[in-house]
């Protein structure tokens, strides 16, 4: 077991059991601080009660009733912190994000400092050895802290471009390549770079990397320009929950390229510029520089991908997608592909705007086109997948084809699941709800709902969680629960409030229509 976790700025002190918060050293009752671990050891799983009576509570006989008092002064402990889920009829989950630190990265300085503790005392002169030179005590411990410190100094030292890396859990989104160089040729850099770079990073357990068109909803939402200042950033971080924003902008002419980019982490900022006479390698010592704040493997070298954002079209196509101008979209959609039909991106979109305008057949065509592509492709597309499925599931959703819809979003779990794509499970959760919310199979839409706040809790979300809760909401309203249905729009209201998520305005209007609900003030 680690010997610290650290969630909300807390430290977790394991053997001591006692939390450190602004230097303040908390002490935790033995039973309460037994139940924080087990909710610390795992992060966003429901725990059942009878899990966690069994678990922390297997030398006494107690009833629910302490179970329910223990979780309630854990909250306390952790003030206005979120930090556990009540899932009714289910049980608990920890709600925030959690960080380990391993017995073998605290060795070298417990060692330490157990040495220096040892020789603190010794108070009697040691007669030394014949061949042994003896050292006043006051210069070897001297030496033995100064061999400490630079063993820490040199510990820290090599960790350095690794610490953001292990804070990270959420997602990484990568802004498009702002493009300075005045010429036609350089005109795909915009998204095809930024397409480029997000290609070969690969999402993991601890941190979702966000693909392009979600990028471009994102900016959409926080009404974000071509060139975002410091100002638009830190509205990126409202908006999207990232926990990693990179910028980049391209200098200089063909063959003397300069990439100049900053990596903005929520508490640092680290900048740097890359000087190449190719683009696609200068992405790629990028896309290392990224993998290594990220955790991820850094062997990223001349990695040149086709990206297929790299058309003005499907850029131009895109524009009108997103203005929800289907009829124009879908026109530009198609000319694309009489160019570039092996473009599965553009079929996949061209689907979409087919829903737009309710041709759900020729959504279907495009979508399992997209799926032969993919087989026929030497290029590695398995991050398509996903989408591709659910957006079939989509259409049969929308033709009330359910159980069709319900086979669909199977294949495209198991896809997403193996890309650690946290982004598309949460959609694809949401979608199950609302099958089962359409089935009247209301416990399987509560679980399913709840599954879909897991993932995008995973990403720290508050857009999507703000959108699930309210999709919790109708469903209690579905099944009378009025209480329930205020609790999940007060929830709902709170985050799109204190993000400023004003496109979700509406929407939260709309519910707190149908339930007269008062705005939420907070104090």
């Amino acid at each position: 077991m680690p010997l610290q976790f650290k969630t909300c700025d807390r430290i977790v002190h394991v053997h001591q059991q006692y939390i450190v918060f602004n230097d303040e050293t908390i002490k935790i009752r033995p039973k309460t601080f037994s139940l924080l671990l087990m909710f610390l050891q795992n992060p966003y799983q429901v725990l059942s009660k009878s899990a966690l009576l069994a678990a922390v509570w297997d030398d006494v006989e107690v009833n629910e009733q302490v179970l329910f008092q223990t979780i309630r002064e854990l909250r306390q402990h952790f003030g206005d912190e979120d930090v556990i889920k009540t899932h009714p009829r289910k049980g608990y989950a920890w709600v925030q994000p959690v960080e380990e630190m391993a017995a073998g990265e605290l060795a070298v300085e417990k060692a330490a400092v157990d040495e220096i503790a040892e020789q603190q005392k010794v108070t009697t002169p040691q007669t030394p050895k014949s061949g042994e030179t003896s050292w006043p005590r006051g210069v070897s411990l001297f030496v033995l802290c100064l061999s400490v410190i630079a063993c820490l100094v040199g510990y820290f030292k090599y960790t350095d471009n690794h610490q953001d890396s292990a804070k990270l859990q959420g997602s990484l989104v990568i802004l498009p390549v702002i493009n300075n160089i005045q010429d036609t040729d350089h005109q795909w850099v915009y998204l095809g770079a930024m397409d480029q770079l997000i290609s070969v990073l690969q999402s993991s357990e601890k941190l979702a990397v966000m693909d392009t068109v979600y990028v471009l909803e994102i900016m959409k939402d926080a009404d974000i320009t071509q060139a975002p200042n410091p100002q638009d950033i830190r509205r990126i971080f409202e908006v999207s929950g990232a926990s990693l924003v990179v910028q980049s902008q391209l200098l200089g002419a063909t063959q003397d390229y300069q990439l100049k980019y900053t990596l903005n982490f929520k508490n640092d900022i680290k900048r740097g510029v890359i000087f190449e006479n190719d683009i696609n390698e200068a992405l790629a010592q990028l896309a290392v520089k990224i993998a290594v704040y990220t955790g991820q493997s850094p062997t990223i070298t001349h990695h040149q991908v086709a990206s297929e954002f790299g058309s003005e079209l499907l850029v131009r196509a895109l524009e009108l997608q997103e203005k929800r101008e289907h009829p124009g979209a879908v026109k530009l959609f198609n000319s694309l592909l009489q160019v570039e039909p092996d473009n599965i991106v553009a079929h996949r979109l061209l689907a979409k705007s087919y829903v737009g305008v309710s041709q759900f057949s020729q959504a279907k065509t495009q979508l399992l086109a997209a799926i032969e592509l993919i087989k026929n492709s030497e290029s590695d597309n398995r991050a398509e997948l996903p989408r591709i499925h659910h957006g079939l599931a989509f259409v049969e959703y929308i033709q009330k084809n359910y159980a069709a819809a319900a086979e669909r979003l199977l294949v495209a779990d198991a896809f997403a699941l193996n890309n650690n794509d946290w982004l598309y499970r949460a959609y694809i959760a949401q979608l199950q709800g609302m099958i089962n919310l359409a089935t009247k199979q209301f416990e399987e839409a509560y679980t399913a709902y709840n599954n879909a706040l897991t993932y995008h809790g995973v990403i720290q979300c508050p857009i999507g969680i703000s959108v699930t809760l309210l999709a919790l909401s109708e469903l209690a309203h579905t099944q009378g629960n009025n209480e329930q249905e205020a609790q999940y729009i007060r929830r709902a209201a709170t985050i799109i409030d204190n993000r400023k998520l004003t496109l979700l305005n509406p929407i939260l209007a709309h519910h707190r229509k149908r339930t007269q609900q008062k705005p939420v003030i907070n104090q």
